[in-house]
C-alpha cells in the first residue's frame, strides 16, 4: 500500500494494473501528491485500467493505462514510444470546461474522449502514462540523436515533432484530471499554488579573462568596433586590460554585470540564483577558475550577503564523468564552508545543458544536491518536461523515484536571441517570446524559470531585454 501527502480526511483509493508498478506509483505520487496535494492509497489488481474510487466505492473514475502496458512489455524500446502523428482532442466537446493553452490538445497515449455512465466515468486518454513519459524524459534513452555537444536536441523530441513544445502538456492533462475528480468528488481540496518567477544566472565567466591577455584584448577591442559598433565597450575592454595590470577589476564587465543583475532584480523583488563552475574540466570551453580561489569565494559570499543564492554549474566534462562531478561538488562545498555559506540546499544546472538521463541526475542525487534546473533544450525554448512545476525526478536505470527535484528551465537567453537557435535578436519578437512563455506559466500558477548569463549583457539592447524579461 502506498500513501500520498495528507490534505483531505478521506483518501482516494487507487487500483493499478499489475504491471509497471513502480512507474505507476511514481506518476500517481507526482500528479496526485506533489501537484494536487491529495491523499490517496494504492492497491494492485488484475485490471486493464487505473481506477480511482472513494472509500464507499460509490463513484469511479477509470483511466487508460496503455503506456504502462507498453513499457512493461518493451521497456525503453521504440515500440513503447507514442505513435506519430498524434490524434487531437477537444475536451470542451465532451463537456469538460478546463483551462488549456489551445482548445485542442494532442493525445500522447490512449485516445480522445470521456465516457460517462452515472457515477462511473472513463477517460480514454492515458494521463498518468503520458505524464511519466514526459517527466522522466523516457524518450531520451530510446532516441539516440544528439547534437555537436552530445545533447538531446529539441528537434528529436516528440514534443517538437507533434508541435506541443510551447505548451506544458502535462499541466493541461492535470487540469483535465482535476476537473473530473472535482466533479465526481466535490469535497476534494486542491493544493494552492502561486506563480513564481525564478531567475538564474550561469556564471560561465565570473571575470573577463580576456583582460589578462594583450592578444585577446586586441581581438576583443576589434570585435567591439567592427562587429558590435560599440566604441564605448571597446574603450572599457582596453581599460580592463590596463587596470588588471595594476591588480584592479574595476572595468571587468562580467564581474560588474553580476552586481547590476542583483540591483535590477532587487528592484522588482526577484531572488537570483547564481550558478558557478567549481573547477575547470575542459580547457577549451572553460576558464581556468576554481571557486576556492579567494577572489571567487569572496564573490560567493558577496552574492549571499546581498540576499541572493549561489549554486553549482558543473563543467563541460561532468555530465557523464563521475570523478569530475565529484571533484566539482566537493570544491563548491569547500568554498561554501570557507565563507560560512549554508550548503545544505544547493541546486544548479549543467554547463551547456549537457545531460544524460542514465547518469547525470544520479550524480546530482548521490552528492547531496537538492534540485537541478538543467532540463530545457538549447536549440528551442519551451517545456522539455511538459510541465512548469517543480517535481521529483525518476531514475530510468534503477526504476525508482529520486529525492532529487527537477526545476524545469523554460527559457535561456541565447536560445531565444542567438543565431543558430531561435535567432530572434533583441527586438519585439524576442520580447513577445519571453512574454508568451511567462504567460503560459502564469496560466497554471507555475514557475517561470529564466536563465541569463552575466557574460551576455554586452549591449544596451541586451540589458533592456533582460530588464523586460525579469519583470
Amino acid at each position: 500500500m502506498y500513501t500520498g501527502q495528507l490534505i483531505v480526511m478521506k483518501p482516494l483509493i487507487i487500483s493499478i494494473p499489475n504491471f509497471a508498478k513502480a512507474e505507476q506509483h511514481y506518476a500517481l505520487d507526482v500528479l496526485l501528491g506533489e501537484f494536487l496535494g491529495l491523499s490517496f492509497e494504492v492497491n494492485t489488481f488484475d485490471g486493464e485500467y487505473i481506477e480511482i474510487t472513494d472509500i464507499d466505492a460509490s463513484k469511479k473514475l477509470s483511466l487508460d493505462a496503455s503506456f504502462f502496458k507498453k513499457a512493461h512489455r518493451s521497456w525503453l524500446k521504440h515500440n513503447s514510444m507514442p505513435t506519430l502523428p498524434l490524434t487531437l482532442w477537444n475536451p470542451s466537446g465532451d463537456s469538460i470546461d478546463v483551462k488549456l493553452v489551445h482548445q485542442t490538445l494532442p493525445v500522447l497515449y490512449g485516445k480522445p474522449g470521456i465516457v460517462r455512465k452515472d457515477n462511473n466515468w472513463h477517460l480514454n486518454i492515458d494521463i498518468f502514462g503520458s505524464a511519466f513519459f514526459m517527466l522522466s524524459r523516457y524518450e531520451e534513452l530510446i532516441v539516440h540523436e544528439r547534437d555537436a555537444h552530445d545533447r538531446f536536441p529539441a528537434t528529436a523530441s516528440v514534443a517538437y515533432k507533434a508541435n506541443f513544445l510551447d505548451r506544458p502538456l502535462i499541466n493541461e492533462y492535470l487540469e483535465i484530471l482535476w476537473t473530473c475528480l472535482n466533479q465526481l468528488w466535490p469535497g476534494l481540496q486542491r493544493k494552492k499554488r502561486q506563480f513564481r518567477t525564478l531567475i538564474s544566472c550561469d556564471v560561465d565567466h565570473p571575470m573577463d579573462h580576456a583582460g589578462y591577455s594583450l592578444k585577446r584584448t586586441i581581438f576583443r577591442v576589434g570585435a567591439r568596433l567592427l562587429r558590435d559598433k560599440q566604441p564605448k565597450l571597446a574603450l572599457y575592454d582596453a581599460l580592463n586590460f590596463a587596470f588588471k595590470k595594476l591588480g584592479s577589476d574595476y572595468f571587468d564587465e562580467y564581474l560588474n554585470n553580476i552586481d547590476w543583475m542583483v540591483k535590477v532584480n532587487d528592484q522588482v523583488g526577484n531572488k537570483v540564483a547564481f550558478y558557478f563552475i567549481p573547477i575547470q574540466t575542459d580547457k577549451e570551453r572553460e576558464d581556468p577558475n576554481d571557486v576556492r580561489n579567494p577572489k571567487i569565494s569572496a564573490l560567493l559570499e558577496h552574492i549571499v550577503d546581498s540576499g541572493h543564492e549561489v549554486g553549482i554549474h558543473p563543467g563541460y566534462r561532468t555530465y557523464k564523468h563521475p570523478e569530475n562531478f565529484k571533484n566539482s561538488v566537493n570544491a563548491l562545498y569547500e568554498a561554501c564552508q570557507k565563507e560560512s555559506i549554508d550548503s545544505s540546499c544547493l541546486g544548479g544546472r549543467q554547463h551547456y545543458l549537457m545531460y544524460d538521463m542514465s547518469q547525470t541526475p544520479q550524480s546530482w542525487e548521490k552528492y547531496g544536491l537538492v534540485y537541478d534546473s538543467s532540463l530545457s533544450f538549447a536549440d528551442k525554448a519551451g517545456f522539455r518536461c511538459g510541465v512548469c512545476y517543480e517535481y521529483s525526478m525518476y531514475d530510468l536505470v534503477r526504476r525508482r523515484k529520486m529525492s532529487l527535484k527537477q526545476r524545469p528551465l523554460v527559457v535561456m537567453d541565447c536560445t531565444v536571441i542567438g543565431k543558430g537557435y531561435e535567432s530572434l535578436g533583441c527586438g519585439n519578437e524576442a520580447r513577445s517570446r519571453f512574454q508568451y512563455l511567462k504567460g503560459v506559466c502564469q496560466l497554471f500558477d507555475g514557475d517561470y524559470t529564466l536563465l541569463w548569463h552575466n557574460s551576455y549583457l554586452y549591449s544596451k539592447k541586451l540589458r533592456k531585454l533582460y530588464e523586460f524579461s525579469i519583470k
